[in-house]
């Protein structure tokens, strides 16, 4: 166990929550000033191993539900979390043992962290996917065997919906339209499971890897470090992933689309050394592809991030514009995401791109 009793450890940990994010989630700023709040008054979230919880613990997630430009503009209201996990107490019949997120990249890191600081249950060190994803099937609870429902979805007002989904896709449909109802935002309680699951399910440790991906570009940039070389270097000493810097230039055209509750776009880069090559990344809600010279190098759900070329600072899709010097890195994901079963949730087709997955490592070998 660890607790987070530095507003020091949140900024970095939300700073490592958009690079996680791939370029979606939502920006967790407003999470991150509430969570820094209650540290300054002494309440403090407590981090968790899976390890350390009992195979019978009861563990929710609870999640914000909408569109990340509604999510960034609307506070968290402590009233409404403390709402929401004693309706989530009574709905399902038992107290909450630990708070699990949905997924760390974004916004949804933070919201978990926010109730654990006010109402004392512990964070586990994991969440449902290692990254930001736009669907709630798209999870690892999900794709092995945690439903999302019964749920329960509540806005600000305290109006509170009941879902009990067959599937997880019909899942998501239902919380969408519930969501779009109800001002494109509001809070999940989701993926009730055991202890065991989530030892079983979850991706393990990305707390702690927000937390030290803040960390490593924080520090670099005090220290007058290389900003990139620290952050690659930390990123490939996890156990079997493959970070690299796949670009380095500016931004000549962007486009953004919001449509269906989706942010569509397009971020097309030039070099700086040499003008003639060019990157695109395509964005529905998060970077999914990345193409140098027409050439796919790295693909979803492999993680590509854009961060400011001077500062380091990652940026989600809708902070992109004209001129920006910016890196793109690419990461290769957490192995339980390549798996065949998850490729059939994961994997390049589920978003409309006529390609196969191929490992980061792969690609680049060939580039």
């Amino acid at each position: 166990m660890f607790i987070v009793d530095s507003v020091q450890d949140i900024q970095d940990m939300a700073r490592g929550a958009v690079l996680l994010g791939t370029g979606g989630g939502g920006d967790p700023y407003v999470g991150e000033l509430f969570v820094r709040a209650q540290i300054k008054n002494g309440r403090y979230p407590k981090i968790l191993s899976c390890d350390e919880i009992p195979d019978d613990a009861f563990v929710l997630s609870i999640a914000g539900i909408g569109a990340p430009s509604v999510i960034v503009e609307h506070l968290v209201s402590e009233k409404t979390l403390h709402r929401i996990l004693a309706r989530a107490e009574a709905f399902y019949g038992r107290r909450v043992d630990a708070l699990i997120s949905a997924e760390i990249g974004g916004a949804n890191s933070m919201f978990p962290l926010a109730l654990g600081a006010i109402s004392g249950i512990p964070v586990l060190d994991a969440d449902g996917i290692g990254r930001a994803v736009p669907h709630i099937e798209m999870t690892t609870f999900s794709i092995y065997g945690c439903k999302a429902t019964p749920g329960i979805v509540m806005d600000d007002s305290g109006n509170v919906i009941t879902i009990e989904a067959v599937d997880d896709r019909m899942a998501e449909d239902l919380c969408r339209v519930v969501t779009g109802a109800m001002g494109a935002m509001a809070f999940g309680a989701l993926y009730p499971m055991t202890g065991k699951q989530a030892k079983s399910f979850a991706v393990q440790r990305t707390i702690t890897q927000t937390l030290e991906i803040g960390r490593a570009i924080r520090t670099a940039r005090e220290d007058s470090r290389d900003i990139f070389e620290s952050l690659i270097d930390y990123l490939n000493s996890w156990d079997g992933r493959t970070a690299r810097i796949l670009f380095d230039g500016k931004i000549t055209d962007v486009t953004h689309d919001t449509r269906d509750g989706w942010h569509f776009g397009r971020a097309t880069m030039t070099g700086l050394q040499d003008s003639t090559d060019e990157c695109v990344v395509e964005i529905q809600n998060e970077f999914l592809v990345c193409r140098l010279n027409g050439k796919t190098i790295t693909i979803v759900p492999d993680l590509i991030s854009i961060l400011d070329r001077e500062s380091g600072e990652p940026l989600t899709g809708e902070m992109l514009t004209y001129g920006q010097r910016v890196k793109v890195l690419g990461y290769s994901a957490d192995p339980m995401l390549r798996r065949p079963e998850s490729l059939e949730v994961l994997g390049p087709r589920m978003f409309g791109i006529d390609e196969e997955f191929q490992p980061i490592e792969s690609l680049l070998a060939s580039a």
